[in-house]
């Protein structure tokens, strides 16, 4: 059994210029969850929407081990400063797995986004393998202003397995309240959540949370969120969440990057390099 806790802060910063920037002055990792900051590979709707009131620091977690095993306990922090940027991702797929003695796995993060600052939270595709049991908790607080990108995808289980036991559960708070709570139950413990109330039998699950107070995109005629068993919400303040579920995951993230581009920038077209130094 694995107890590590990872921290990650960040906070505003100027260049000589004017131009503000993002600093990450706390990065501290409990292996297996291993944080590195990493440089801007090309220009996105997602780098686009971070940046516009101050660059962006990017940062990636990676894990130092298989897993989450059975019995793992992991904790991840992030705190955005205010007036700063982060967008934040993961370097490759997780693949949840059964411990040797049948113990729960659990994931808690703990998000606090500062007054007018951005964060982009660009998990990899979770992996329910069969004989795991995961619980997944994500919390996080959007102070005055603050703007928040969160996607998550998951595949029911690898090629031609049923699904472990897989229970996630999300929690968006701002000043005025909660704004989005949602769990979502697989596998042995959750009876009927492959029927048509839940999955509809879809081997993929994604979402795409948008909470921007800002002016929103222009995302003109709805072809990107148009499509088998996918729906687009408004909530409160402005906020939308884009669900869907699909076959497969290479057709899951086609959906949610068109709809990110959509919702973020109003456009699909494709993004070459950014420019030096922005």
């Amino acid at each position: 059994m694995t107890q590590a806790t990872a921290r990650l802060a960040t906070e505003l910063a100027r260049h000589g210029s004017g131009r503000a920037h993002t600093r990450v002055p706390v990065l501290r990792s409990g292996w297996p969850l291993i944080l590195r900051t990493t440089a801007p590979l090309a220009r996105t709707p997602v780098t686009e929407w971070a940046c516009r009131t101050a660059d962006a620091a990017r940062v990636h977690l990676a894990a130092g081990a298989a897993g989450p095993l059975g019995g793992d306990r992991l904790r991840l922090e992030v705190r955005v400063g205010p007036g700063s940027a982060l967008v934040l991702g993961e370097i490759a797929s997780t693949l949840l797995l059964p411990g040797t003695y049948g113990e729960e796995s659990r994931l808690d993060v703990r998000v606090h986004v500062g007054a007018g600052a951005a964060l982009a939270w660009l998990p990899e595709l979770v992996i329910t393998a069969h004989g795991c049991r995961h619980v997944s908790d994500t919390r996080i607080v959007l102070e005055t202003g603050a703007r928040l990108v969160l996607r998550e995808e998951v595949l029911f289980g690898r090629h031609g397995e049923p699904s472990g036991r897989y229970r996630q559960r999300v929690r968006v708070e701002t000043e005025d309240g909660p704004l989005y709570d949602q769990e979502l139950g697989a596998g042995p413990a959750a009876p009927g959540w492959d029927g048509p109330a839940v999955t509809a039998g879809h081997r993929t699950a994604g979402t795409l949370l948008l909470v921007d107070p800002g002016p929103a995109a222009d995302d003109g005629a709805p072809t990107a969120f148009r499509g088998p068993d996918t729906a687009l919400m408004e909530l409160p303040g402005g906020a939308r969440l884009l669900s869907t579920l699909a076959p497969d995951t290479a057709d899951l993230r086609r959906r949610l990057d068109r709809a990110m581009a959509r919702l973020l920038i109003g456009a699909e077209e494709t993004w070459g390099p950014r420019p030096a130094g922005v």
